[in-house]
């Protein structure tokens, strides 16, 4: 093979990281998961671990509860809500998500709930812009939710975190960073 056939490094370079940006764009396309609207209900409405007598007795988690789909903790789900990139704008793929969002806030078991929309970020960018995006993607769910179902907009509040509460089975910089929380108030 002769000097010239050969693909030098920086060839290699620009395909190695074209093969990266593939797979990221590829993770990124992947369809989200849809949590159903009975399986946030059962995750808003679970009730925290009792502790009696020295026993302690811990709510059962319940289908899509898992850290990436649907929470985990008591009260709490974490939705895949896809936005347009460095955007409040939601996706089609979003409002597949929301409708059961929001058939869930107003179905009779969370009909008096309070809730918090938590919006947050990768560590990609700089603090001070993810802040201000995780707040818009979070305004951005609560006013979808306020149009599209009849809930009394005092029940809904919205607030960023920016990339200051990231997942710990995940990279600060991965795409399941990106995500909004769903926490039933006091």
């Amino acid at each position: 093979m002769t000097e010239t056939a050969r693909p030098g490094i920086a060839a290699l370079i620009v395909l190695a990281a074209l093969s990266g940006a593939g797979l990221a764009a590829a993770a990124h396309d992947d369809p989200p998961r849809v949590i159903s609207s009975d399986s946030i209900v059962r995750s808003l409405t679970a009730t925290p671990a009792l502790s009696t007598r020295g026993f302690q007795v811990e709510a059962r988690a319940s289908a899509g509860t898992s850290p990436q789909g649907g929470g985990g903790d008591a009260g709490k789900v974490s939705l895949d809500i896809r936005f347009g990139n460095d955007s409040n704008r939601l996706t089609p793929a979003a409002h597949q998500q929301l409708e059961q969002l929001g058939n869930a806030l107003s179905a009779p078991a969370l009909a008096h709930a309070r809730f918090l929309i938590a919006g947050h970020t990768s560590a990609t960018g700089n603090d001070a812009h993810n802040q201000a995006l995780s707040e818009a993607r979070a305004r951005a769910v609560r006013s979808y939710l306020l149009e599209h179902f009849k809930i009394a907009p005092q029940r809904i509040e919205a607030q960023g975190f920016g990339s200051t509460r990231p997942l710990a089975s995940y990279p600060p910089t991965a795409l399941q960073q990106r995500r909004v929380e769903i926490s039933t108030l006091p």
